[in-house]
């Protein structure tokens, strides 16, 4: 599972967190619970809006371990990930009885209609891509 090293920072108001190979991936919580919290998504998010070419690969703990703070390893959350990526809008055109199936499943689950799609498309490709 790909990580990131985090710097956490205990200051008199918060817990300050910043990514070393990640420059401006911050991000800060009110105790070590919520800024271990807010730092998964920031780096997610992060990571999901970011330009190629200042996504870094991640150091190695020994590489870091001279800066003060306490180094934490941030797995990259793959679900939190997904969630940041960008979407497009297009049309696609269903028999009515599978919109009518469609929207039977989706109600009962509480999804929306995009989401079982979406779902339904990465199990397929994941059983079919070549």
């Amino acid at each position: 599972m790909k990580h990131y090293y985090a710097l956490f920072k205990k200051t008199t108001r918060a817990v300050e967190v910043t990514f070393p190979d990640l420059e401006g991936c911050v991000t800060f919580g009110k105790d070590w619970e919520e800024a271990l919290i807010n730092a998964e998504d920031v780096l997610a998010g992060w990571l999901a809006n970011a330009e190629t070419q200042f996504i870094k690969s991640p150091s190695k703990h020994k590489q870091l371990e001279h800066l003060s703070g306490d180094l934490v390893p941030i797995a990259v959350n793959e679900n939190i990930l997904a969630a940041y990526q960008k979407l497009k809008r297009f049309n696609v055109i269903f028999p009515t009885e599978i919109l009518k199936r469609l929207d039977r499943f989706r109600k009962k689950v509480g999804m929306k209609r995009s989401t079982v799609l979406q779902k339904a498309v990465e199990e397929y490709l994941s059983g079919h891509e070549m």
